[in-house]
């Protein structure tokens, strides 16, 4: 049994020899957390410089003036390879000799030498050094609450052997929650409010992509990202629509009752594959019609939310029959915790929450880990001037939580395997009770009282703010 950091070791066939399955997919959503907006072009230098037809004939080259005139109708995805990527990690700025080690950036609340050692193995491996990592966005607003990070990945799997990268396949990766308060907090406004601003962000990325670059596309995310991959998805354009190939929701929350009914999430249903592990939480919250994958995992509880923790045997996941009873029992109590709420009470108890854990002034999960023992007497202060019913919906929730985060795995099954490619529709559409016994479709909650709408699509001034 291994992990994703030896898969990326050792695993060097081409995409023509292995075409990208859900183990690609969750790589390329884990390195979307290593700190690449220093060292990668951003979408916003993409689109002033090729986002327009007359922008590119102002860029007249007269050096180049052949790759200049090809530039205008068929624009490249300006971007650096994996391996050029790693190797300006490592980069030291005094001497600009490849002597610099990875130095870990705090993205997320993983381990980040866990990541750094995974970028380091991807842009070292045969397979992934040629991959295209460009049109990187990250985005914070306090005033919006809202965290927001995406990359496109140009796969080398194009039609042209010089250059395997020409309308080469687009994986979109967008980021999961990071370290910021911020982050978290818009997670937990997905109790009350749809959409968030990430996902018009995410869908106003999609659709900035799509316009700029050709090529099949494929949406991966793991944790709040696979939730604005879906997302992204249903709202694209019908034309771009056609285009994506998969969307991977990997440990990703769902979506409110009355979205997963709807025409335009049962159109893109049929793409999505959904995996999470046995003891998932995040992937409990919210509504999940499509069937999961269930993998083992070596950690416990909340843990097991880390990617890195997900067994593979070979080149696909080790699976279990089923979601472990902690996870279902968490689904049903949240499920029903938050169907005795109002919308209004749910705001109350996650604004509640979060005036705790600034209390102290933090404002990072990490900030709030390190100052833990100092900052006590003031989170307690905030607590103590909540209202009587705001303590006690956040100590509900808060119960909940604890109990699903602090359960213990059951042993790992021996190594049970199912087709991982992404051109394999068996993977995201096999029903609950089949002889594989690895799919399962996440339980289903009762309606709840929500201010949530129609499906939103992105307005010009949502597709404005990714060059933010």
């Amino acid at each position: 049994m291994t992990g994703i950091i030896d898969y990326a070791h050792t695993e060097t066939r081409s995409f023509a020899d292995l075409p990208f399955n859900e183990i690609d997919a969750l790589i390329i959503s884990t390195l979307i957390y290593e700190d690449v907006a220093s060292i990668c072009p951003t979408l916003m230098l993409d689109e002033t410089r090729s986002g327009s037809f007359a922008a590119r004939i102002r860029a007249f080259e007269p050096k180049h003036p052949l790759i200049w005139l090809k530039g205008i109708w068929h624009p490249e995805l300006e971007s650096v390879s994996l391996d050029e990527a790693n190797r300006e990690l490592h980069r030291s700025p005094e001497t600009h000799a490849d002597d610099k080690p990875h130095e870990a950036q705090m993205v997320s609340v993983v381990n980040p030498d866990l990541t750094h050692d995974l970028f380091q193995a991807a842009g070292e491996n045969p397979r992934y050094a040629n991959v295209r990592l460009g049109a990187v966005v990250e985005h914070i607003n306090q005033g919006e609450q809202t965290q927001f990070a995406a990359a496109t990945f140009q796969l080398p799997d194009g039609h042209k052997r010089r250059k395997p990268t020409y309308k080469g396949t687009l994986v979109i990766s967008f980021r999961g929650t990071d370290d910021s308060l911020i982050g978290w907090k818009e997670d937990f406004n997905m109790a009350f409010q749809y959409p968030v601003p990430a996902q018009r962000s995410a869908s106003a990325y999609l659709d900035t992509v799509a316009r700029l670059w050709e090529g099949p596309i494929i949406l991966v995310g793991h944790s709040k990202g696979g939730n604005l991959a879906i997302y992204a998805a249903m709202n694209a354009d019908p034309k771009v629509r056609k285009r994506i190939q998969h969307v991977y929701s990997l440990d990703g929350p769902g979506f409110p009752p009355e979205i997963v009914t709807s025409p335009v999430y049962r159109t893109i249903q049929p793409k999505v594959t959904k995996i999470v592990p046995s003891s998932s939480i995040v992937g409990m919250i919210f509504e999940t019609p499509e069937p999961c994958r269930v993998v083992s995992s070596d950690s416990d509880g909340i843990m097991q939310h880390s990617a890195f923790t997900w067994l593979l045997d070979g080149d696909q996941f080790i699976t279990e029959p089923d979601l472990s009873s902690s996870s279902q029992l968490f689904n049903e109590e949240l499920n029903h915790w938050i169907a005795t709420l109002t919308p209004e009470q749910r705001k109350r108890a996650v604004d509640a929450l979060f005036t705790v854990l600034h209390a102290n002034g933090a404002t990072s999960f990490s900030e709030v880990m390190s100052n833990f023992p100092a900052s006590i007497p003031a989170m307690l202060g905030a607590y103590v001037g909540l209202t009587p019913a705001d303590r006690r919906h956040l100590v509900e929730a808060l119960a909940i939580l604890f109990k699903a985060s602090t359960a213990k795995r059951r042993p790992t099954p021996t190594p049970a395997s199912a087709p991982s490619s992404a051109t394999d529709k068996g993977t995201a559409e096999t029903p609950a009770g089949t002889a594989t016994g690895t799919d399962r479709a996440a339980p289903a909650r009762a309606d709840t009282d929500t201010d949530a709408g129609t499906v939103a699509s992105p307005s010009a001034e949502d597709t404005t703010e990714i060059a933010d």
